[in-house]
């Protein structure tokens, strides 16, 4: 009977305890391991189990998600960064995209295939990675593109790059390089998102009320603007202001002002508005998806009455500006 090659097993146990129960097929053989040791721990019931092409869990259960993501990045090989959805969970973002897939950028050079639970793309713009907990990441706006663009929900993409610009985690500025150099294929949406965001827009509650706004005809809106008195008092960062008419529309959403704080202070903002003579309509996001009728003519019927009445004296300006 043959004898089983011997293999280094106190390298083994520290390999396999340093990389979290996951790791290449190739490094067990240089520590001496058998091919056939190896095939045969990963047989259907064995203790073993091939997660991707060479690389092994040293376990029978269900991969955790931090294991995935070091397996992925083990199979995308030295260079390797985790991009896209799963880069943005990992600086918080709440708003999920890509699925159960890790998406994982490599060297252009490199030859790997998307399979299982990765999506390889070979990219000669690999971008300077941050550690996030450990984990090679792309910046959050190259992450961002590369999430949105795999995306066919609006509301998704809306989701994503609004929650990224609000929380400050990167610029318009930096979204708009980002896809400038990306591959068209796939950006028709991130695109149009960018745009309403560039234009004003910076909510998912926004942006759907904004298309609606739109398509109805009305006049043209200014959104996310600063609103002040003639005698330089600040009143309001209005979602969208008709200066000629003076009349607000104010998005109401908890989810997008981020707090029941902060909606308490649109009520306060609400009362300063009118005291300087505006008329406020409020809306939701819900009433709007599920009655965009009675929305627009309620806005409508706002539009002409105050049309009928001398504007208020007010200053309007971009938001930030001096």
């Amino acid at each position: 009977m043959p004898r089983r090659r011997p293999y280094d097993r106190f390298a083994v146990d520290a390999l396999i305890a340093q990389r979290d129960g996951v790791v290449r097929s190739s490094e067990l053989r240089r520590l001496g391991m058998g091919a056939s040791t190896i095939t045969n721990r990963c047989r259907a019931g064995g203790p073993w189990q091939r997660l991707l092409p060479g690389i092994i869990l040293v376990s029978n259960g269900s991969a955790t998600l931090s294991q995935q993501i070091r397996a992925a990045l083990l199979y995308g090989g030295g260079g390797a960064l985790l991009t896209g959805g799963a880069a943005l969970r990992r600086r918080g973002v709440r708003q999920m995209l890509d699925g159960q897939q890790l998406h994982i950028l490599i060297p252009h050079r490199r030859h790997r295939v998307s399979t299982g639970f990765v999506v390889v793309e070979r990219t000669t713009r690999l971008p300077n990675h941050r550690n996030v907990e450990g984990v090679p990441c792309a910046p959050i706006a190259r992450a961002a593109i590369d999430a949105t663009r795999r995306s066919r929900s609006v509301s998704d993409v809306r989701a994503a790059i609004s929650e990224v610009v609000q929380r400050n985690l990167c610029s318009v500025a930096d979204l708009g390089l980002e896809i400038r150099d990306a591959q068209i294929r796939g950006t028709a949406l991130p695109r149009r998102v960018l745009r309403e965001v560039s234009e004003g827009a910076r909510s998912v509650a926004e942006a759907e009320v904004r298309d609606f706004v739109l398509r109805a005809g009305l006049p043209a809106a200014k959104w996310n603007h600063d609103v002040f008195t003639v005698d330089g008092q600040w009143l309001a960062c209005t979602d969208a202001i008709w200066e000629e008419y003076g009349v607000v529309l104010e998005v109401d959403s908890l989810e997008w002002h981020l707090s029941p704080a902060s909606y308490r202070k649109t009520q306060a903002r609400h009362r300063r508005l009118t005291a300087a003579g505006l008329l406020v309509v409020h809306v939701t996001p819900g009433t709007v998806r599920s009655n965009p009728s009675a929305f627009i003519a309620e806005l409508s019927a706002t539009l002409a009455t105050a049309a009928r009445r001398m504007a208020p004296a007010i200053i309007v300006r971009t938001s930030g500006a001096a």
